[in-house]
């Protein structure tokens, strides 16, 4: 799964969507990334004469601020479209964040088996 670069300009403005219970929520698979790993879904603010199009979402590790490949996602205008590509990339993505990137094993030469 790659990673999406941010710059310090993206998130300017941004905000972090915060998951407080979990009985309640619209988006399952957001939530439970958010709550039981290091994960945090941002909203990036825009500056465009559209108002409908001056937000989307991304997923992105906890440390994006310090990381400029921390978005895990590509950005999308709706929330219900973050939960869906969530959905479908949700082994992949936890296979990245618990076991590393696969293109850096093959990159060294290491085998993955070891």
């Amino acid at each position: 799964m790659p990673t999406h670069p941010l710059s310090p300009d993206e998130l300017l403005g941004s905000r972090e969507i915060q998951f407080i219970d979990r009985q309640e929520t619209n988006y399952p698979n957001l939530m439970r990334l958010c709550l039981d790993f290091d994960f945090c879904v941002l909203q990036l603010l825009h500056s465009t004469g559209v108002p409908t199009a001056n937000t989307s979402f991304i997923l992105a590790t906890q440390d994006y601020r310090l990381t400029p490949t921390a978005a895990i996602s590509p950005a999308f205008a709706q929330l219900d479209q973050l939960e869906a590509y969530v959905h479908l990339h949700q082994v992949d993505i936890l296979h990245n964040y618990l076991f590393g990137f696969v293109e850096e094993d093959i990159a060294s030469g290491g085998n993955p088996r070891e």
